[in-house]
């Protein structure tokens, strides 16, 4: 009990989404069999979702998973990556880095990659602007992006991991749906992660600027 006690205290932003995840499992029957249909309509995201205004999915979605292994796995990524975002950049920069990630890889997953994709590649003939996923993926690998890219070793380490997570995201969109997986959900996974990690590195970027310059004023002032 104390080390949970200590795991909260330490780890809000994680400790919060890992009980959102668990109670809308619960709520759901998911946390051992797969999302039923009626709740994947109800809370997942599809493109055309942000068109018809139903931006409430933009969040509903990174709360649910499809159920089953899929859901263990969630559990294990938000307690590795966004632990150890909230680990190395402090509990506010892990969640608005979430979030952040969370929302604008969906928003150009629909706005833009998912139309181009649809119109040029399958000439129209795909399901990528109607089929609803969901999962707190985009928001885990964007709070990765963002650990990776705050990790206390040299610049050249950072960098060679960095591209090794990315080019190994990439060569899953490439690689055929396993037996039974949806070969349009896996796309748009699989699509949303390659946006969603350098997302996360590009948000440690564009705070950094800005914390060096607020340490460099305290410093001046004392």
């Amino acid at each position: 009990m104390t080390c949970a006690r200590r795991f909260i205290h330490r780890f809000p932003v994680t400790s919060s989404l890992l009980c959102l995840l668990a109670w809308m499992a619960v709520w759901t029957n998911s946390y051992i069999n797969r999302l039923e249909p009626q709740w994947l309509a109800q809370l997942g995201f599809a493109a055309r979702d942000f068109w018809e205004v139903r931006w409430g999915r933009l969040l509903t979605s990174a709360l649910v998973t499809l159920g089953g292994n899929v859901f263990w796995q969630a559990v294990g990524m938000v307690t590795l990556a966004v632990g150890l975002a909230e680990y190395l950049t402090g509990s506010k920069r892990a969640l608005y880095t979430f979030w952040g990630v969370h929302l604008s890889t969906l928003l150009a997953e629909g706005i833009l990659i998912g139309p181009l994709l649809h119109r040029f590649v399958f000439n129209g003939d795909s399901l990528l602007l109607l089929a609803r996923d969901v999962g707190p993926s985009a928001g885990y690998f964007g709070a990765l992006g963002l650990a990776v890219a705050a990790l206390p070793c040299p610049r050249r380490w950072r960098g060679i991991l960095t591209i090794a997570i990315f080019m190994g995201l990439l060569v899953t969109v490439f690689q055929p749906p396993h037996q039974g997986e949806d070969g349009t959900l896996k796309l748009l996974a699989d699509v949303a992660h390659v946006l969603a990690f350098p997302f996360g590195v590009a948000a440690w970027r564009l705070g950094k600027p800005a914390t060096t310059a607020v340490s460099q004023l305290q410093s001046e002032v004392v």
